[in-house]
């Protein structure tokens, strides 16, 4: 009898993603046109604008002819080829005619990285340059047009880290900054596991000797920490227990904003982030970072003029539609296989290991996903109310 009961279980959840898949194919899609901007498309994976094309794929938002969005063509940047060929997609070589055609065309464009590919990545097989140079990548002028004409007709404008840091031009950068309120500190942080260089492969090392070159050779870490970097080229570390009381930073929500958009509270946070603020009057800070620093690290953080907490998420719905996200948010290893699958929030606590904190599966299940699912819902919603 005990048998039986556990082959029936068995088979109800060997059956279980069988109905998922066949109840996820019946729900009617829905039309909401979005230009994807990534400039960072190094392979096939499609990292930095992976998760939002998991969650267009997963809601079955569709484009204008009810074509589903493919990871691998829908999007403007870099196009990735084989024998290190590669092909450029953007609005650099368009008039500013055909800019704002493609602005009228659609309701609401994603920025989701412009950091580029580099000669050391792209050409790592074959070492051809001593130095790293970059191929592509920053924000441009036609970019930046393309965010006014959003703007300017009320189109959802959507950017993240790090289109404000290198190779995007200073005069480009403070356009963008003075269309949406917006200024960046020249810092950008990340917690690492690990500061320890014989036990950590993914500390970046070019943090190491730049920091080294500026400490006399010293590098003396070996503890979990966060490394602040600036765009002059400053490094600082921040070390757990000698300046951090914690850590991992920390990502607050407001209660109101936790309620519209299904967030938590909290989260910690593991991957890059950049200090910024905003001016704007109208323009609201939903979300914020917080440096868990002790006295020691206080101390440090206001010698550089660096704040212990800064936006993380800033918004503005009034006159225009604006979103900008002050971390790497886009980029998480989601797995591309369960988005046609219905049903998949409940079991979140699958998708991720709650023991390891660098793992960005969390922060998609828990923050970006209901986050992007509610701001693609309210935009499909003004579309209906136009229509």
């Amino acid at each position: 009898m005990k048998s039986k009961y556990i082959l029936r279980v068995f088979v109800v959840l060997l059956l279980t993603p069988l109905w998922m898949r066949i109840i996820w194919q019946f729900i009617p899609t829905r039309q909401v046109s979005v230009i994807i901007i990534d400039k960072t498309v190094k392979d096939d994976t499609h990292a930095k604008h992976r998760s939002l094309n998991w969650i267009l794929n997963h809601r079955k938002y569709v484009k204008r002819d009810g074509s589903s969005y493919e990871i691998d063509k829908d999007y403007f940047g870099f196009f990735p080829g084989e024998d290190e060929q590669y092909l450029i997609k953007d609005f650099d070589n368009m008039s500013d005619a055909e800019v704002d055609s493609i602005a009228s065309e659609n309701d609401m464009c994603y920025f989701t990285d412009t950091y580029g590919v580099w000669s050391d990545e792209w050409y790592r097989r074959k070492s051809r340059l001593e130095k790293s140079i970059n191929i592509y990548g920053g924000l441009s002028e036609k970019d930046v047009l393309l965010m006014l004409k959003m703007k300017a007709q009320k189109k959802l404008v959507i950017a993240e880290f790090n289109i404000l840091g290198v190779p995007t031009p200073t005069t480009v950068k403070n356009r963008f900054e003075e269309l949406f309120g917006l200024k960046s500190s020249g810092w950008i942080g990340r917690y690492i596991t690990t500061l320890d260089t014989t036990n950590n492969p993914d500390l970046p090392q070019w943090i190491v000797s730049a920091y080294k070159q500026q400490n006399n050779g010293d590098w003396k870490f070996r503890k979990e920490g966060m490394i602040l970097v600036n765009d002059t080229g400053k490094v600082i570390i921040l070390e757990a227990e000698a300046e951090l009381s914690e850590a991992i930073p920390d990502l607050y929500t407001n209660v109101t904003a936790a309620k519209r958009y299904n967030l938590p509270e909290q989260i910690i946070y593991p991957y890059w982030m950049e200090i910024v603020s905003t001016y704007s009057p109208e323009s609201k800070v939903i979300s914020e970072f917080t440096i868990n620093t002790n006295n020691a690290g206080d101390a440090i953080l206001k010698a550089n003029n660096i704040p212990k907490r800064f936006p993380a998420i800033i918004s503005h719905d009034a006159e225009y539609r604006f979103y900008y996200f002050a971390g790497d948010f886009a980029d998480n290893p989601t797995k591309f296989r369960f988005s046609k699958l219905w049903g998949m929030r409940p079991l979140r606590f699958l998708m991720y290991n709650a023991i390891d904190k660098t793992d960005r599966n969390r922060f998609f299940w828990e923050f970006y996903q209901p986050l992007m699912e509610k701001i693609l819902e309210e935009q499909h919603e003004k579309n209906k109310v136009k229509t």
